[in-house]
């Protein structure tokens, strides 16, 4: 590959929504402030100081391979030495050569991302950027998740392929990915990400635009996982970082999702559900903790919750006591390592998921937030505002809808 493709060899890649990421924090934040090693985090998107404030324990950053001249390195820096856990979601913002969007299904022809893919016709140049990513940021980055979503190719553009060939494809350039990752930092997590669909063909009958893409542009995160333990063997220590937003996304009130379609209680329905949202997510845990899918140390894979979000449509108290439903759920669940929120301020895509607006208007879910890993005395108020909700909408006590965590407390987690 020419040279001249990398004359410019300063400038480093970065999606943060910040006005100045090149920031040291050293300038802006007190040299002595730490933060808890709680499993909370959020997509950093507005100002870094809240980082502490909240009480986060980790955050998600997003890196594209093209760049857009900027640096990570102070930031990261500072978020390491303070105790932070940096989770890093790497995707590949260029389209290789030749790849022809117009054949692809109407939703498909724009996508956000394309497949990391050392093979296609841009590989070399895929590459090298990601090995300069990894070369500068292992140091600092204690989460890597390769790709976004990649059992759509909205988000992981790869052209009409079966789930076989594509996963395959995938799972080649994530060892690569992987081997470089471990070299440098053996201690670091890689995650691989999917979005809600668990058994995309049943969704439902009466919505026939899936018939158009099941199956060569959106596949089952369910039979992924089988093909990706197949391809990438028990020895590779690869992680699910899942995104089980409400369904409807519109909608917080997650506890009612009618496509989730799964009962705790109702054993038969355990493996009928559609989509994996935030009321049914512990499908996944069970899934994976299926002996054939342990990993090296015979204990069940890393599981982050890298992204999901509450709007805000359905009125502040329902958005900020679906997440401290949600850190209910969670609580001390092994197998659950991070739980990172989606956003720190409202992204540009109208559902308002964020702690803060765009105007910097604490919403009510950021105080939940900031209060709901705390000793039982000062997490109080959470409960109580989540069970008066509950008993709103016809559900009068929490410990008859959060998840009994003793359906995988027989699987260990020795790692």
């Amino acid at each position: 590959m020419p040279a001249t493709l990398f004359a410019d060899r300063i400038l480093w890649p970065s999606e943060m929504n910040l006005d100045n990421d090149s920031v040291n924090l050293d300038d802006i934040l007190p040299k002595d402030a730490t933060t808890s090693n709680s499993k909370k985090g959020f997509l950093l998107s507005g100002d870094p100081r809240e980082i502490f404030t909240l009480g986060a324990g980790h955050i998600a950053i997003n890196v594209t391979l093209s760049g857009k001249g900027h640096t990570l390195i102070q930031y990261l820096q500072g978020l390491k030495k303070r105790g932070i856990k940096v989770t890093l979601i790497l995707v590949n913002d260029k389209a290789p050569v030749g790849v022809d969007l117009m054949a692809a299904p109407k939703d498909y022809q724009k996508p956000y991302f394309y497949m990391i893919d050392f093979h296609a016709n841009n590989g070399d140049w895929q590459r090298y950027n990601f090995e300069r990513i990894v070369d500068d940021y292992s140091t600092y980055v204690d989460n890597w998740v390769i790709g976004n979503e990649i059992n759509s190719q909205l988000y992981n553009f790869y052209g009409p392929s079966n789930v076989s060939d594509y996963t395959k494809v995938y799972c080649d350039t994530f060892k690569i990915c992987y081997d470089k990752i471990k070299e440098k930092n053996r201690d670091a997590n890689i995650y691989i990400s999917f979005d809600q669909g668990w058994d995309i063909p049943n969704y439902d009958s009466r919505d026939r635009r899936f018939d158009k893409v099941l199956g060569k542009y959106r596949y089952n995160m369910k039979e992924q996982l089988t093909l990706i333990n197949k391809y990438l063997g028990k020895n590779v220590d690869w992680g699910v970082a899942l995104h089980p937003y409400p369904a409807p996304v519109e909608s917080a009130y997650f506890w009612d999702d009618k496509y989730a379609g799964y009962d705790v209680k109702a054993k038969d329905e355990f493996d009928k559900p559609y989509l994996i949202t935030l009321k049914n997510f512990e499908i996944v845990i069970n899934f994976l903790a299926d002996e054939k899918f342990l990993n090296k140390y015979d204990s069940v894979r890393n599981i982050i919750i890298s992204e999901f979000g509450l709007t805000s449509h359905d009125g502040e108290r329902v958005q900020a006591a679906g997440l401290y439903y949600m850190w209910e759920k969670i609580g001390d669940n092994p197998f659950i390592k991070a739980l990172l929120y989606n956003a720190q301020t409202d992204l540009a895509d109208g559902y308002h998921f964020g702690l803060t607006s765009v105007k910097n208007r604490k919403r009510l879910i950021w105080a939940v937030f900031r209060d709901m890993d705390k000793d039982e005395e000062n997490r109080a108020w959470c409960k109580d505002l989540l069970d008066s909700v509950l008993e709103e909408h016809g559900y009068v006590d929490i410990n008859k809808v959060i998840f009994n965590k003793a359906s995988v407390s027989e699987a260990s987690n020795k790692k």
